[in-house]
């Protein structure tokens, strides 16, 4: 008989959970542009359980953006500073302007909670809930926070600060 310690099990779940994504969700592919003016994505990810709600990427003017569709194509989501402004921000590629309007690096979601965990290179980590708008603040202080993961079962999140030394510019 064999005992399922949690080490075995997480690798089960792993298994599972890659054969589930690219055996039934990823048979086709095809291109999603993003809405004029939104550049440089630099991460993706999907929602839920399955990966049945996305992709949502981030974009150098400070969005997180969510694919709603071909009718709909990508909507504005969430954003990691309050001093933001659509007018400034909103396809801006000065570099100048991502202490203002954010500059998200990587996302991540718990798919148990539906949390959007988010590294801005400025902002350091923060969460957003299922129903959008302003991240919340979790850590900060860092010189280029870049690279998230949240383990599937513990929820424990892991993220990276790129420099200890250089910010992002």
């Amino acid at each position: 008989m064999v005992t399922l310690t949690p080490s075995l099990l997480s690798v089960f779940v792993a298994s599972l959970y890659t054969f589930v994504v690219v055996s039934c969700q990823f048979t086709t592919f095809s291109q999603i542009d993003l809405p004029p003016r939104a550049v440089g994505p630099t991460s993706a990810a999907f929602s839920g359980l399955v990966l049945t709600e996305g992709p949502f990427t981030t974009v150098r003017d400070g969005r997180i953006l969510k694919w709603l569709g071909p009718d709909l194509g990508f909507v504005d989501f969430a954003y990691t500073t309050p001093t933001r402004t659509k007018q400034l921000c909103d396809g801006t590629t000065d570099p100048n302007n991502w202490p203002i309007c954010g500059r998200p690096t990587a996302l991540s979601f718990n798919p148990i909670t539906g949390l959007l965990y988010i590294t801005d290179a400025y902002f350091g980590l923060l969460v957003v809930g299922p129903n959008d708008g302003l991240a919340t603040q979790l850590a900060g202080g860092f010189k280029f926070a870049f690279g998230i993961d949240v383990d599937m079962l513990t929820s424990i999140v892991y993220f990276c600060d790129a420099s200890l030394t250089y910010n992002i510019r």
